[in-house]
Formats: C-alpha cells, sequence, structure tokens
C-alpha cells in the first residue's frame, strides 16, 4: 500500500517537474521569438533611417557594408570590405574619427556620435555624413549607422547664395540711395520728399533748408510746412489737396516767414499703400539780364561777381566767381547759402551782410573761399548794397589775391592783412605812399 502511495506521489512530482519545463522553455521561446522581432524592427527603422550601415571587426575593419538609400548604391561595397575604417575617412577627421572609436569600445552599449567626411576613392569627392558607432560586447563588433548630408549641404548653400544676393542687393540699394541723395544736392532748387499720412519730412536737401531760412538737416523729421507764413502755409496746403487728384505737377507760390516768395511745385507719387509728396521750391529771382548789371559785363568781368540776397541766398554768379570757387555750373551755386564757399567760417558772412547798408558799402574784406576740391583761396570781397523792383540785393566783388601772400613766411600767429602789406612794400614805394594806401584798405577790413 505504502508503495503505491509513493509511486503516486513520484509521478506526479514528475508531472509538475515536466509541465514546469515545458513552461520554462515555451517562454524562453517566446522571449527569444520577441528579441527577433524586436532586433529585426530594429534592423528595418536603421534601414529607413541611416543612408548607410557599416560593421566592423575586432580590429576595426569593414566586415560589412549596407546601403539602401538611392545615392548611397553606387558605393563601391567590395572594394570597402576589410579595410581599415579610418582609411575612409578624410585625414583632417581622422583623429575624432578615432576618438569615437576607442569611447564606443570603452563603453559597449552606448552609442557615441561623430561628424566625418569619407573619402571612397582617390578621385571621389568627400562624402559629409554623420555617424552613430554602438559596440556589441557579446561578439566585440562596432555597428556605424551613417546619415548622408549632401542634401543639408546643398540646401546650406542656397541659403548662403540667397544672402550673397540680399547683400548685393542690399549694396546696390546703398549705392542707390547715395546717388539719388548726392542728386538732390547737386540741383539748384529746394526738393523735399513728404510723407502724405503724417506729413513729416523723409527727404530734403541743403537748398530748400536755406530756402525756408533754417538749418541744414532741420528738415528732416519735422511736420510740413513750416518755414512759411500763415498765408504760405494756407497756399501749400491747397497745393497739397490739389496734388492728390492729379497725376501732374501743380504749381503755386508760398510765402517763406521772412516774407520772400518762392516757386513751389507739388506732385502726388503713390508706391503700393504708400503717398509721397514731392515738392519743389525755387527762388522768384529775376534773371541776370534783367538786373542792374548788364549780361556781358557781369559775364566777362575778370573778378567773381555774387548776387545774394539780404539773407545770403546765392541768385547769380558769374564766370569768375564759378572757376575760382570750382563750381562746374551755375545751377549748383543757386539757391544755396553764400557760406557754402566764403569765410573761415559761417560767421564771416553774417558779419559781411550785418555790416552792409545802402549808404555804406564794405569795401576790401579779407576772407577766405572755399573751393568744391577742398583748397582754400585768399580773396579781397567787396560788396555793397541795391535794389532792384523793391527788392534789396548784395552785390559781392571779388577777388583772388592768395599770390601776394607769401607761403615760405607763414608763421604760427597770423599777422593782419595790413602788417604783411606793410612788410611787403619795405624799400620799394615811399613810406608815405604805402601808409595811406594800407589805411584806406584798413578802414574797409573787418577782422
Amino acid at each position: 500500500m505504502r508503495d503505491s502511495v509513493s509511486r503516486a506521489r513520484w509521478c506526479q512530482n514528475l508531472e509538475t517537474l515536466i509541465i514546469e519545463t515545458l513552461s520554462q522553455q515555451a517562454k524562453n521561446l517566446e522571449a527569444k521569438n520577441l528579441s527577433i522581432s524586436t532586433q529585426a524592427g530594429t534592423e528595418a527603422l536603421l534601414a529607413s533611417l541611416a543612408d548607410l550601415q557599416i560593421t566592423l571587426n575586432d580590429s576595426l575593419r569593414i566586415a560589412d557594408v549596407a546601403s539602401d538609400s538611392g545615392p548611397m548604391r553606387q558605393l563601391p561595397r567590395d572594394a570597402m570590405i576589410g579595410r581599415p575604417w579610418l582609411e575612409l575617412v578624410r585625414e583632417s577627421d581622422t583623429d575624432i574619427a578615432q576618438a569615437a572609436l576607442t569611447a564606443a569600445v570603452s563603453e559597449p552599449g552606448t552609442a557615441h556620435r561623430v561628424d566625418v567626411a569619407i573619402v571612397l576613392g582617390p578621385e571621389a569627392e568627400p562624402l559629409p555624413t554623420i555617424c552613430w558607432l554602438c559596440a556589441n560586447d557579446t561578439d566585440h563588433t562596432i555597428r556605424l549607422a551613417c546619415v548622408d548630408l549632401r542634401s543639408e549641404t546643398n540646401l546650406r548653400q542656397q541659403l548662403v547664395n540667397a544672402q550673397r544676393t540680399l547683400e548685393q542687393d542690399y549694396w546696390s540699394n546703398r549705392r542707390l540711395e547715395a546717388r539719388y541723395r548726392r542728386m538732390l544736392e547737386m540741383v539748384a532748387e529746394g526738393f523735399l520728399v513728404v510723407d502724405d499720412l503724417s506729413g513729416r519730412v523723409l527727404e530734403a536737401n541743403s537748398v530748400a533748408s536755406s530756402l525756408l531760412e533754417l538749418e541744414d538737416g532741420a528738415l528732416v523729421g519735422r511736420v510740413f510746412p513750416v518755414g512759411l507764413d500763415n498765408k504760405g502755409a494756407r497756399a501749400l496746403t491747397e497745393l497739397q489737396r490739389e496734388a492728390r487728384s492729379t497725376t501732374g505737377v501743380v504749381p503755386g507760390e508760398i510765402t517763406t516767414a521772412s516774407g520772400d516768395t518762392l516757386k513751389t511745385g507739388v506732385t502726388c507719387l503713390r508706391q503700393g499703400n504708400e503717398t509721397r509728396l514731392l515738392i519743389r521750391l525755387a527762388t522768384s529771382s529775376d534773371t541776370v539780364a534783367d538786373l542792374t548789371l548788364g549780361g556781358d559785363s557781369f559775364e566777362h568781368a575778370p573778378d567773381g561777381i555774387l548776387i545774394t540776397d539780404q539773407n545770403g541766398i546765392v541768385i547769380a554768379a558769374n564766370n569768375a566767381y564759378l572757376d575760382m570757387a570750382g563750381i562746374q555750373d551755375e545751377q549748383q551755386a543757386t539757391g544755396r547759402r553764400a557760406d557754402r564757399w566764403l569765410g573761415r567760417s559761417i560767421v564771416d558772412l553774417d558779419i559781411l551782410l550785418g555790416n552792409i547798408q545802402s549808404d555804406r558799402p564794405l569795401q576790401l574784406f579779407s576772407s577766405l573761399l572755399r573751393t568744391e576740391v577742398g583748397a582754400q583761396l585768399d580773396i579781397e570781397l567787396s560788396a555793397v548794397q541795391t535794389e532792384y523792383s523793391g527788392r534789396p540785393l548784395i552785390l559781392m566783388f571779388i577777388r583772388d589775391v592768395s599770390r601776394r601772400i607769401n607761403g615760405e613766411k607763414a608763421t604760427d600767429v597770423h599777422l593782419p592783412r595790413s602788417i604783411e602789406q606793410i612788410t611787403g612794400r619795405v624799400g620799394r614805394v615811399p613810406l608815405k605812399a604805402a601808409g595811406t594806401r594800407v589805411n584806406r584798405r584798413h578802414r574797409g577790413t573787418l577782422y
């Protein structure tokens, strides 16, 4: 009886052991299948993401090459098998590639990234790639997954080309703007660009500032009209309103704050969503032929003759003055303040204008003439005030006396002209005659 019970227990234990063994084998088989499935999924993922897969053996030589990407299918796979991977790396990238291999071997199971260029032949272009290296601790192999960066390189090159094009366009616009500003400064008439929405001046040349009796550069940014009396401001507002409804230039006349009359023309320019008002200003002065001086005597006078108004704005200039100042055309001089060329500074012209009266002309005023090329000429200037049609005018007679001054005897302390003239006449003329002439000059000279 006991033997039968022992046999039954033994059979039961054996059956339990067999069941557990089969269950464990089933679990192992399921885990193996799962591992195989996971590995297959990883391989498929790498194949879809990596353009080139390389397997290195324990001696760091290429054991297998897989490239399913279109650009990589033409690789010489057979020639790559058996070669050390470092031989395919560009010489300048060898050090970082070696460091990545060392790090992968020392840390199995951890991926390490390195950016290298692969050279597949002696005449082949380097292939820029991003590589991830991971070592296997079981078979001591290293897997490399590389991504081709040629498409990104082309994209970056296009970006650089676009940036260079933008820079060229920018500098082209800057040069165009410089030419535009230079042309504005060369014209003899005042010119303003006004934003129609805000009414502020966007661009203005120096002639416009002079005609409106403002400092150079004071117009830009200010709300226009400025520098006009109430009547002139109302007239300009009407001209602007009329210009918005027409496509041509609307002419008219306005009056400045000092009472001078200016000819003006207003046109409206629309560019996209922006509207600009272009305003031209010019003096309503008479021509040289209509002035008291005859045309021939004015143009052929040996000394420079300059005609200005009471504020120093140039109305006319003869050829001798234009030649001394290096001005190509009279239009470049008219409409501008004379202190652009006359005087050591802008103070000289103010002193000159303040000391000229109808009954007291100015004689032999010593000053400087600053030419367009940057030279400075010593001049003597005589001026007289006259009237034409009830309008006061200033006539200036300018003579170049730079040849009289001996540059070799120049000293740090500038002597008055009278002293220089006295020393230059010693031994050549009687002392009484020299003193009389110098005294006459001295009375008309302002220091």
